[in-house]
């Protein structure tokens, strides 16, 4: 014959789980808490690495053996480019970016490919579709501080991430460097801003590319979350 276990023992093993999910909990907080810090506080010499790498660098950050400068032909391509985007800006927003002539031209531009001084306000105006949805981009920047206050079970992931994310860009090589703590960051807000979707490895690639872009997380993390959001919804 089985005997029952008495309500006496089921309070008690209930009790143990409980303080043992509490003590997890704890634990676990105490050290997303600490890995905040190490990003916050820890203040690499960035000059002395900059000084150590800088020479190794192509033009777009990314450090080499052997760097290919471009010919003065694709410069001046560059240049030719860059200046027809700038006939089809029509005005320059309060955060900085710019509002455009929506035509084929403008479509086929973007299939040849965006200059890279037109790619942050291209990119801005394209994920925001045409910038119909910005209205709450001043509140997703004021929201921006709050969710840095927060801490999500995505983070530790999130550190072990971002070594192995973009290694080869000098804005991502120095540890805890500002590079670093911009993408800590931003990710970790937007797991809190969205809490269903949290944190895949994929996205440190995708917000790392921005960055490159829009170094200001605080002023551009209406561009990171509005990308962000287009690409889960494809």
């Amino acid at each position: 014959m089985i005997e029952s276990s008495s309500p006496d023992t089921h309070s008690n093993i209930s009790s143990d789980t409980e303080l043992t999910n509490i003590s997890s909990n704890t634990k676990q907080s105490s050290i997303d808490v600490d890995l905040q810090r190490r990003y916050m506080n820890y203040q690499p010499d960035i000059a002395a690495e900059m000084e150590k790498w800088y020479a190794m660098t192509n033009r777009y950050g990314f450090i080499e053996e052997q760097i290919t400068e471009p010919t003065e032909s694709q410069k001046r391509r560059e240049v030719e480019r860059a200046t027809k985007w700038a006939s089809m800006k029509k005005q320059l927003l309060v955060d900085g970016t710019h509002d455009f002539h929506f035509n084929s031209k403008f479509v086929k531009r973007i299939y040849k490919g965006i200059p890279d001084s037109w790619r942050r306000d291209a990119w801005y105006y394209l994920c925001t579709d045409r910038l119909q949805q910005t209205k709450k981009d001043d509140d997703l920047k004021s929201l921006y501080k709050t969710l840095l206050t927060k801490t999500t079970s995505n983070e530790r992931q999130i550190d072990l991430d971002i070594p192995r994310t973009m290694h080869g860009h000098i804005m991502f090589r120095q540890r805890y460097g500002s590079g670093q703590r911009a993408l800590f960051n931003v990710l970790r807000a937007f797991a809190a801003y969205d809490e269903e979707v949290g944190y895949c490895q994929g996205m440190a690639n995708v917000v790392a590319m921005i960055l490159m872009y829009c170094e200001d997380e605080v002023n551009n993390i209406n561009i990171y979350i509005h990308i962000i959001v287009l690409i889960i919804s494809l």
